[in-house]
């Protein structure tokens, strides 16, 4: 049973079911580990077989010196990503992209109020991400809560070929094309 506030906050979307399931099980790791009781957890997301974990700034330092603690969560939720304070959406593509730089960080609103970010990047820095598109999409978006969709300037300008699939940009981009005619 949820308080009136995070009720309302799980209404609006502002947390996830992941959330309270994650907070019931950290809560219960504080009785082993009473040095989480300075933890402030603001979110907690799967993206595929990793957790990602946005906490208060200084608080990483909390969850790094539990070393059994963080083995118990990777045996049960898989690689852990830390992430301190508020997800602003540039600050954390720098985080994951890093030693890259990104192009440009775009927003797509489409007719029915929903909002996509496009992520572009140098295709000269593709070999330095350690990420690929989809686990970036992936990763990202967990964190933000929305639709981050990541391309390569070169891209772009590639031929398209009749065997390949369209990507998740294309695909929107089409539907968008179709709602407005």
């Amino acid at each position: 049973m949820l308080c009136p506030n995070c009720q309302a906050k799980l209404d609006r979307g502002e947390i996830t079911g992941f959330d309270i399931q994650f907070s019931k099980w950290l809560l219960e790791k504080e009785k082993q580990y009473p040095s989480l009781d300075g933890l402030t957890l603001r979110k907690a997301a799967t993206a595929g077989s990793r957790l990602i974990l946005v906490v208060n700034k200084k608080n990483k330092e909390i969850l790094l010196a539990e070393g059994t603690l963080m083995q118990e969560m990777t045996d049960e939720y898989g690689e852990i990503i830390i992430i301190e304070g508020a997800p602003k959406l540039r600050r954390i593509v720098r985080e994951f992209i890093t030693p890259a730089n990104e192009v440009g960080v775009n927003s797509l609103w489409s007719p029915d109020g929903t909002k996509e970010n496009i992520v572009m990047l140098r295709e000269e820095d593709r070999e330095r991400i350690k990420y690929n598109n989809d686990e970036l999409r992936e990763i990202i978006s967990a964190i933000m809560g929305e639709s981050v969709l990541f391309e390569y300037q070169d891209d772009r300008r590639k031929p398209e070929q009749d065997n390949e699939e369209p990507d998740a940009f294309d695909e929107k981009m089409k539907d968008l094309t179709e709602r407005r005619f």
